[in-house]
């Protein structure tokens, strides 16, 4: 027989234990390693087991083998002969230890593919994407710049340098050159915004073996590929450092560079 401590309290003029008030809670419910479970089921680590993890399921069938399978419909199981990942739902814990069905379980990081027609030359001075800058993290995982197609075949279509670019080998004269290319994704009004260039160069259209003929602008095509998630589903945060005109630097040297990365990796850490 179980030891209990009574503890009297005073309610309506009755007299009723603290022990008589927790096993009518507890009626219908099950418990583990506990007289008095709180929930449907409770489990109650023991000392000896303090430490470890207090449920363990084994030889649980993967996955795969629920796709395209009943699993004991008539029993409440699986009722579907297709079973798609997404149908699943995780559970969560919360810190008191209840137990709670999830969301389903998705992927939230999407990739865009983003296609920019006849752009001017190479040149994207700024695009709005109309993604909210505030309720998403968005990534630039890589781009491409195509040339148009020549509009005759005498004409050839290239990247030159801008009239008014110097030439340190020639003086005066312009030289031809190849320089990266520049994409950038900033803030603007609170909308993710790109900006793509060549800098200094130009894409237009001569007439072949003419050095001398008249060009025209070639309207180009970026092809951009973007990693976008909400915020709030991931670890998201800008770093700033200032070179100080230098080629080398160490961002812990930096106060709030050193903070909010700090910031970040215990948010990390704690996950």
């Amino acid at each position: 027989m179980m030891s209990k401590k009574l503890l009297f309290l005073l309610l309506g003029g009755s007299m009723l234990s603290a022990q008589t008030i927790n096993e009518t809670n507890a009626a219908g419910k099950t418990g583990i390693n506990t007289d008095l479970p709180t929930r449907t089921l409770t489990i109650q680590n023991p000392p000896a087991d303090q430490g470890k993890p207090v449920l363990r399921l084994a030889d649980l069938p993967s996955y795969s083998q629920n796709v395209n399978s009943v699993m004991d419909s008539n029993l409440g199981g699986n009722a579907q002969s297709s079973t798609s990942y997404f149908d699943y739902k995780p559970l969560v814990v919360d810190e008191v230890g209840d137990v709670y069905l999830g969301l389903p379980i998705t992927n939230n990081t999407s990739i865009i593919s983003l296609t920019m027609t006849q752009s001017r030359g190479d040149w994207v001075k700024e695009f709005n994407t109309g993604i909210d800058y505030n309720k998403y993290a968005v990534a630039l995982m890589s781009y491409s710049f195509k040339l148009p197609d020549a509009t005759a075949g005498d004409k050839i279509v290239m990247l030159t340098s801008g009239g008014n670019t110097p030439n340190k080998k020639d003086g005066d004269k312009i030289f031809d050159r190849i320089v990266p290319a520049t994409v950038n994704l900033y803030n603007k009004d609170n909308k993710w915004f790109i900006e793509a260039d060549y800098d200094s160069l130009n894409s237009e259209e001569f007439t072949y073996n003419e050095p001398k003929s008249v060009s025209r602008v070639a309207r180009g095509t970026w092809y951009i590929n973007l990693l976008v998630a909400p915020r709030e589903l991931i670890h998201f945060t800008e770093l700033e450092y200032d070179q100080g005109g230098t080629s080398t630097g160490t961002g812990r040297s930096d106060a709030t560079y050193n903070t909010n990365l700090d910031a970040l990796l215990n948010k990390i850490s704690h996950n």
